[in-house]
């Protein structure tokens, strides 16, 4: 269900994410409402905080340098990207307004769409709109590029265009690129035949949400995204995650079909591999995408360090340490 909302209402994915956590926290809990006590046989405790900082923190000693290296001999050998390791790759503009949606071009709604992308500010306009652009910057931005909508192709990059005191006056259909180079921060004006274009009819991101106000928006970039992102995947991300299918559902199919296998010494069973297939099976339904599965190898390290120490606190360290690296660490290829 949630799946199906994300999919008809793409402005609506921050809120999936919360629910998803909800869901995944509550539903043990009212599973095990008669035996609380399950809970703690199942390891669904984030046990001592010291023990699982410990544990934690000697398996991302281990393992982070290994899939760095991994990481880099893929991305270089493989995707033949460059490798740029400069903090600067950490800043980055609001989330909301990052990336293409889906269908830019050719909107039922009469919609206009508004992105940020690479170093570059993209507007796109329904057929029959004659946009004008202004956006404030420091320093001033006078140069950009049509954008048109072409049949099969999508948004195209065209011809130069200058704006005219400040203002980027377009055709009818026509949108405009805008080099952003090195600014931080950016207020965008927008009118259709000399009228604000209404808010609701402002689109930003990939996920299309509404504009706040009628006629524009502003943008700043910076790195204390990454702040937010730790708290979130903390939070919202690994905590559920972990608790779930490690916790509650790889505990459940331990006791099921018991734990015959010692794997470093740890002895485990099909309840770390099923309860790792579930997990990477969920993660397309919020981020699609079929590479998403791969999820299923590190579910493995954090189902491993669950049966390890009989509770779920180094797993969700872990989980949530490796969500942060890959971030990071994605930003520094090119």
């Amino acid at each position: 269900m949630l799946a199906v909302i994300q999919l008809l209402v793409p402005a609506t994915s921050s809120v999936m994410q919360v629910g998803l956590a909800i869901i995944l926290l509550q539903a043990p809990t009212w599973v095990l409402r008669s035996t609380p006590a399950e809970e703690a046989r199942l390891g669904m405790t984030i046990g001592p905080w010291w023990r699982g900082l410990r544990l934690g923190g000697l398996t991302m000693l281990v393992v982070f340098p290994l899939f760095l290296l991994g990481f880099h001999l893929v991305h270089t050998q493989w995707f033949e990207y460059r490798a740029d390791w400069d903090t600067a790759h950490l800043v980055r503009w609001d989330e909301a307004l990052e990336y293409a949606p889906p269908v830019p071009c050719g909107r039922a709604d009469g919609a206009t769409s508004a992105w940020l992308q690479g170093d570059g500010l993209w507007v796109v306009a329904p057929p029959r709109a004659h946009l004008a652009l202004r956006v404030t910057s420091t320093p001033p931005i006078s140069d950009g590029r049509v954008i048109t909508c072409q049949p099969g192709h999508g948004a195209v990059v065209g011809a130069p265009v200058t704006a005219t005191g400040g203002t980027f006056t377009l055709e009818a259909g026509q949108g405009v690129w805008v080099p952003l180079g090195a600014r931080d921060a950016i207020d965008v004006h927008l009118t259709d035949g000399g009228q604000p274009v209404p808010a609701a009819l402002l689109h930003l991101g990939a996920n299309r949400a509404e504009a706040d106000d009628d006629g524009g928006f502003d943008a700043s970039r910076s790195a204390w995204w990454l702040l937010t992102y730790i708290i979130i995947h903390l939070g919202l991300v690994a905590l559920p995650e972990e608790w779930f299918f490690r916790g509650y559902l790889q505990g459940r199919l331990d006791l099921v079909f018991g734990t015959p296998v010692r794997l470093f010494g740890v002895p485990v069973g099909w309840g770390l591999v099923l309860s790792a297939l579930a997990f990477a099976l969920l993660h397309p339904i919020l981020l699609p995408g079929f590479h998403r599965l791969l999820v299923f190898f590190p579910a493995l390290l954090f189902g491993w360090l669950r049966a390890r120490s009989g509770n779920v606190g180094a797993s969700i360290l872990v989980h949530a340490g490796s969500n942060v690296l890959l971030a990071i660490v994605s930003r520094m290829y090119l």
